[in-house]
């Protein structure tokens, strides 16, 4: 929820690959502001494994992206019911961005599904400068 505690604190410039875990049975169109994505692939794992234990056992090969996220950047990614979703982003700071070495920028991620944004189904994370 947005008032737990910042879990995810890029620094300024650097790439990094986010995994989005969906061990729900809807698929879920999740924005990170500030950058744009590009989809690794996606695995399938054992959600019962993971419900009960918190291990993440794969039960599949890793998947491509789909064709239409094949070549283009996007700011959303389709995380499907059991897989786990890998993207890849570069932490840009705006064009003009005064940064400060150790200085946090607050950003948000979230799922787009209206219900989920209502109820500050949201999270913050801190681009760290």
């Amino acid at each position: 929820m947005w008032d737990d505690p910042v879990t995810e604190n890029p620094k300024a410039g650097s790439i990094e690959i986010w995994n989005f875990l969906n061990a729900t049975e809807d698929a879920h169109p999740k924005h990170i502001h500030l950058v744009q994505l590009q989809v690794l692939d996606r695995r399938p794992f054992d959600e019962e494994v993971y419900k009960s234990t918190g291990q993440v056992v794969f039960t599949g090969a890793a998947q491509p992206p789909e064709p239409n996220e094949l070549y283009a950047w996007k700011d959303t990614v389709k995380s499907f019911p059991g897989t786990i979703t890998r993207a890849v982003s570069k932490f840009d700071l705006p064009a003009g961005t005064d940064v400060v070495a150790g200085k946090n920028y607050r950003y948000v991620w979230h799922c787009h599904i209206l219900e989920h944004e209502d109820n500050e189904m949201m999270r913050p994370y801190d681009v760290i400068g």
